[in-house]
């Protein structure tokens, strides 16, 4: 946490406001923010969970700054002078590209760039500073890692999107295509503990169906060719750029009946109104996202309803599914853990 502020102080002449923050856990983005006292300052964000968490601990440590939700950093309007990108040691390599080849998009001519890097020796970002600005400078290897700095001379660029598509299909069904851009989970393609969680899943035609943090929608799409035409699939997410993607990919894939809510959570979700929830969160840290997951799946599933939760850590999941079911069934497929209970 400390590290990107240590690092901020190292090239603190180059900020001039307007700044934008791009990304960052909310914590480390207050800290800066704090490190930058009397400047306009935006903080973007993905995800709505991030967005509200960091408007929550400004408003606590009583720092002034706007906090903007997006799918892009790019919509963002071009007035900053100061772009920040604070890169921790685990940020997606391809999301570091995207997000360094957005901030010129939003600078004025003559703003600066600037990322920090918890690497101590990172010679990728040097080059990507270089395509993309033509020159890149930076500060020497310390323990708080490296700064990275260019400056926008150039006038006009058409934006270069960052993306890939893969196929998916389940058995005997159609193929799809999905469109995947930086940050999503499992990047370019299908996901197999998704793939294990709907050869174990059972969709009849005309049910509702839940994709619980969709991503990309792969998993809600293809749930649509067992439920067919009849049958309706909600997703839901709270990241934006997930949201974004899954409404690309409903329609390319000709997916009918389909409703896209970006949330940070399911409280606002009428009750009783699924016959199947399929949820695939992240399976590692503290179990918070699938603790969410099935402590909120519950209310939301018709009576005998099912849900379904894949998992590599059956033993965090199995506890929080007795807690909230009262009992659960572990299939094992593909190496992963399906979990799955019934309403009452």
């Amino acid at each position: 946490m400390q590290f990107f502020t240590d690092l901020l102080q190292t090239v603190i002449a180059r900020v001039k406001p307007p700044v934008c923050i791009a990304l960052g856990a909310p914590r480390p983005v207050s800290k800066l923010v704090a490190a930058l006292p009397g400047m306009d300052i935006t903080c973007f964000q993905m995800d709505l969970f991030q967005s509200n968490k960091l408007t929550q601990i400004l408003g606590e440590d009583n720092l002034t700054a706007e906090v903007v939700a997006g799918a892009d950093l790019w919509d963002l309007p071009k007035k900053f002078n100061t772009v920040i990108l604070p890169c921790a040691a685990h940020t997606d390599r391809e999301l570091k590209i995207d997000m360094v080849e957005q901030a010129w998009h939003i600078l004025e001519p003559g703003g600066v760039a600037i990322t920090l890097n918890e690497y101590e020796r990172d010679t990728q970002i040097a080059k990507l500073h270089k395509k993309i600005f033509g020159k890149c400078g930076q500060t020497p290897s310390s323990e708080f890692g490296m700064a990275f700095f260019s400056t926008k001379v150039d006038e006009e660029r058409k934006r270069r999107r960052h993306e890939v598509s893969f196929h998916a299909k389940l058995s005997g069904g159609p193929s799809m295509n999905f469109v995947c851009r930086p940050g999503m989970f499992s990047y370019g393609r299908f996901d197999a503990g998704s793939r294990a969680l709907l050869e174990v899943a059972e969709l009849q035609p005309g049910e509702r169906v839940l994709d619980l943090g969709c991503g990309v929608g792969a998993v809600g799409c293809l749930a649509t060719t067992r439920t067919g035409e009849k049958g309706r699939t909600t997703f839901i997410d709270s990241h934006l750029r997930a949201i974004a993607l899954t409404e690309i990919n409903v329609k390319a894939n000709g997916v009918a009946n389909a409703t896209i809510i970006a949330s940070e959570n399911m409280e606002k979700m009428e009750v009783s109104t699924f016959e199947v929830i399929l949820a695939n969160p992240p399976y590692y840290g503290d179990s918070m996202v699938a603790r969410l997951f099935i402590g909120q799946s519950r209310d939301l599933l018709k009576p005998r309803g099912r849900f379904y939760i894949v998992t590599k850590m059956p033993t965090a999941v199995v506890p929080l599914i007795f807690e909230t079911f009262g009992s659960c069934d572990v299939i094992e497929n593909r190496g992963y853990s399906i979990v799955t209970a019934t309403s009452l």
